[in-house]
């Protein structure tokens, strides 16, 4: 049985919302990759792949894409995610996302290209309900 929150598929379970939020804020639900990779539609990967390629200036193979989150501990992280210095001290820290941190918001985190409103919105979310 799959789960359905806020209207997504979300794998075999019931996924809470600070789940798919990533450890920058960024909501899962709503990126393009880990939507193509839940729905198992290839042609939307390829196509986001061809999108990105495009605006980032270089090549970015579909399966470079397949994502499921980045708490998913499944081993399927978008590329840019697998590198990203904000996830990685989450890991370091055994924290879910950068709301759990006791430095929040640091510096690394404010010149984060993904911390955008709408990630600092998901993120000061999570630390009110905490």
């Amino acid at each position: 049985m799959r789960g359905r929150i806020g209207g997504c598929i979300c794998g075999v379970r019931e996924v809470a919302l600070e789940e798919m939020v990533a450890c920058c804020g960024l909501d899962c639900f709503r990126c393009p990759a880990y939507v193509a990779t839940q729905a198992g539609d290839t042609e939307r990967l390829a196509a986001v792949a061809a999108r990105w390629s495009e605006s980032y200036g270089k090549a970015i193979p579909t399966e470079d894409i397949l994502c499921d989150g980045c708490g998913s501990g499944t081993g399927r992280i978008n590329s840019f995610c697998a590198v990203c210095l904000i996830r990685e001290c989450c890991g370091v820290k055994g924290i879910s996302n950068c709301a759990h941190c006791g430095e929040y918001t640091c510096e690394e985190l404010e010149g984060h290209p993904a911390f955008t409103d709408e990630a600092r919105a998901n993120l000061a979310r999570i630390r009110e309900a905490r």
